[in-house]
């Protein structure tokens, strides 16, 4: 008898093999998914944060500049407010608006808060885009970054 003859046929074979694929595939995949790339870019010596940067985290030295730039039309009576921070880790130099370039009604410009980094810690700088004279009933967007400070 030979050894062909005790081979499976060749659908069998392609389902064997196709299965085996699958299986591979499955044990593949198991893993953590890859933890997502550090927030923010450096520019000017500064770390700048932008919406893109929502629910990410950031690591930073003591003395370094924070700025976190979101969309805001303030025009709506809705604008971005910190929400929540430890004032002992980030000290606030400033907020700015700049509108849009260029663009028609309705189109936002970017609100930015400037922040010093003074203590290493642990942060979670938070902050709400709302009518700060409806309250918190308002609140149509929220944006938080975790902070990572190093001395």
């Amino acid at each position: 008898m030979s050894i062909i003859g005790n081979l499976p046929s060749f659908p069998v074979r392609l389902a064997m093999l196709a299965l085996a694929a699958l299986l591979a595939a499955g044990c593949a995949a198991k893993g953590d998914p890859p933890p997502p790339p550090p927030a923010g870019v450096r520019e000017n010596g500064a770390m700048i944060l932008t919406l893109a940067d929502n629910n990410r985290t950031a690591e930073l030295q003591v003395g370094e500049r924070l700025i976190v730039r979101l969309p805001e039309n303030p025009t709506t009576g809705y604008t971005w407010a910190i929400d929540e921070t430890d004032r002992r880790l980030l000290a606030l130099g400033s907020t700015d608006y700049a509108p849009p370039e260029v663009g028609s009604i309705g189109v936002r410009g970017q609100r930015a808060f400037a922040f010093t980094v003074s203590q290493p810690g642990e942060i979670a700088l938070k902050f709400k885009y709302w009518r700060f004279w409806e309250g918190d009933a308002s609140v149509t967007e929220r944006y938080v970054v975790n902070l990572h400070i190093l001395p």
